[in-house]
């Protein structure tokens, strides 16, 4: 057995908990995992076909080692790299896909929290057995940084602030800006126009699903601020594109 580096995301749904405990019965619970378990799987599968489409154009990627495990709410993601230009490219195009999915897929009462680093990492394919710090670490950016429904990144991947697709808060801590990148790889295209079309009915969509839930968990003191904080990043966004018909009404 031997451990290896690899780039590693630990993801899961914000609020899981509440939402299964706020289900009244066998029916409403149902409902809900089969749709937690159609988007979750979703994921998988757009990241995968993502990996493969982009592999073929280039050597240098390598996005079809990403391995996926799902359990419950969470999914994992995971591949090794040789050296520091193959940890960039495999980042790099994590970020992009991840920001594509996040952007598109349908929020209504779901929204994702996660944590990606660079650790070492082993992995037994036929028992599907994971081991080693990057897994720990990774869990422990999703579940004690990030608070809120947003991706955070370890400062260990030399973090740029120049970069378009991530931001940092007031504490230092880094995130995947996936509306800023998301809007940002729109403009390149073959479609420009269509694409950014598209963009907009997603950002209209998210707009009213944060909105549900920010009236939802007004009274929750634990659950309202992340919303709050949701909301505010949606909002900036907004601002600073000039979508001021997308932003979210909070009160001041």
């Amino acid at each position: 057995m031997e451990v290896r580096n690899h780039i590693v995301l630990f993801l899961d749904i914000s609020g899981y908990s509440s939402l299964i405990t706020s289900c009244k019965d066998g029916h409403a619970e149902n409902r809900y995992l089969d749709k937690v378990h159609s988007i979750m799987s979703n994921l998988s599968e757009y990241i995968e076909k993502r990996n493969v489409a982009v592999d073929q154009k280039s050597d240098n990627l390598h996005l079809s080692r990403f391995k996926s495990l799902l359990f419950s709410d969470n999914i994992l993601f995971f591949a090794p790299y040789e050296d520091e230009t193959d940890m960039q490219n495999l980042y790099m195009n994590l970020l992009y896909g991840l920001s594509a999915f996040l952007i598109q897929y349908v929020k209504e009462d779901i929204f994702f929290r996660g944590g990606i680093t660079k650790r070492n990492l082993f992995y037994n394919e036929k028992l599907h057995f994971v081991f080693g710090s990057g897994l720990v670490n990774a869990y422990s950016l999703k579940s004690k940084v990030a608070k809120y429904p947003r991706i955070v990144i370890d400062k260990e991947l030399n973090l740029s602030p120049i970069l378009v697709g991530i931001d940092k808060d007031e504490e230092e801590t880094w995130y995947l800006d996936y509306l800023s990148l998301g809007h940002s790889l729109i403009c390149y295209q073959n479609k420009p126009q269509q694409n950014y079309e598209h963009f907009l009915i997603c950002l209209e969509e998210q707009k009213c699903a944060i909105s549900r839930a920010y009236q939802k968990y007004k009274e929750n003191e634990s659950v309202f601020p992340k919303y709050q904080w949701l909301a505010k990043y949606h909002n900036e966004f907004c601002v600073r594109y000039k979508l001021n018909d997308y932003i979210v009404e909070i009160d001041l």
